[in-house]
C-alpha cells in the first residue's frame, strides 16, 4: 500500500517597515495578516511610543497555516523640544519681531498667533506647533509688552526776544533719556517754536513735544 504525504513550503510572513516613530506620537496598529496573506498575532500586542530606543515585535501565525514566526523592529526616537531665543520685553506700540519659523534647533512649524501684537500691555503666550514629520514637540513662548512712558518736562518761557535761553533737558523728569529737535532753544525771532524730544533707543518711551 502506498500513502502519499504533502510537505508545503513554510512561509514568512511579510510586512511593511513601521517608523522610526516620535516619542510619545500617535502609534499605528499591528497588521493581524501579513502581506502575503498570513494571519496572526503580535506580541507585544500594540506599538507603544512612551520610550526612545528599539523594540522587537514578534508574529506568531494562528494554527493550520504553513507560516513561520517573523519579528518587526520599530524604533521611537527621541522627541526634541524646539528653542527658540526670547523676544522682548517690547515697547507698547513698538514694531514687534517676526516669530521665526525655525527653531534654533531646526524644528519649522507654524505660531498661533501668526504675529506678535503690541498694541496692548501684558505678556502673551504664542505657540509653537512643528510641522508632520518631526519629532518635535509643541511649545510656548512668552512676549511681554511694555507700557510706552510719555517723557514729562518743565514747561519753559515765555521767554524774552534775544535773552539767553536754556539749556533743553536730555533726561525728562521721569528718567527717559534722549535728544531734541531743534537742538538748542533760539531766542532771535518772536513767536512760538515747537521742540521735539526722541526718546533714546531701548526706553518704552513716546516722541513728545514742548512749545
Amino acid at each position: 500500500a502506498t500513502l502519499s504525504v504533502t510537505i508545503t513550503p513554510q512561509l514568512t510572513p511579510a510586512f511593511d517597515a513601521i517608523g522610526p516613530l516620535c516619542q510619545n506620537s500617535t502609534a499605528p496598529a499591528l497588521l493581524a495578516t501579513s502581506n502575503n496573506g498570513i494571519s496572526g498575532t503580535w506580541n507585544p500586542a500594540t506599538i507603544n511610543t512612551a520610550i526612545a530606543g528599539t523594540t522587537v515585535y514578534t508574529f506568531t501565525p494562528s494554527a493550520g497555516q504553513c507560516g513561520t514566526s517573523a519579528t518587526l523592529s520599530i524604533t521611537i526616537a527621541d522627541q526634541i523640544t524646539p528653542t527658540f531665543d526670547a523676544v522682548g520685553p517690547l515697547c507698547q506700540n513698538s514694531a514687534a519681531p517676526v516669530l521665526p519659523t525655525t527653531s534654533n534647533n531646526g524644528i519649522n512649524g507654524t505660531w498661533n498667533p501668526a504675529v506678535i501684537s503690541t498694541a496692548t500691555v501684558g505678556t502673551t503666550v504664542y505657540t509653537f506647533t512643528p510641522a508632520s514629520g518631526q519629532c518635535g514637540a509643541t511649545t510656548t513662548l512668552s512676549v511681554t509688552i511694555a507700557t510706552q512712558v510719555t517723557p514729562t518736562f518743565d514747561a519753559i518761557g515765555t521767554l524774552c526776544q534775544n535773552s539767553t535761553a536754556p539749556v533743553l533737558p536730555a533726561t525728562s523728569n521721569n528718567g527717559i533719556t534722549g535728544t531734541w529737535n531743534p537742538a538748542t532753544i533760539n531766542t532771535a525771532t518772536a513767536g512760538t517754536t515747537t521742540y521735539t524730544f526722541t526718546p533714546d533707543a531701548g526706553q518704552c518711551a513716546a516722541t513728545v513735544t514742548i512749545d
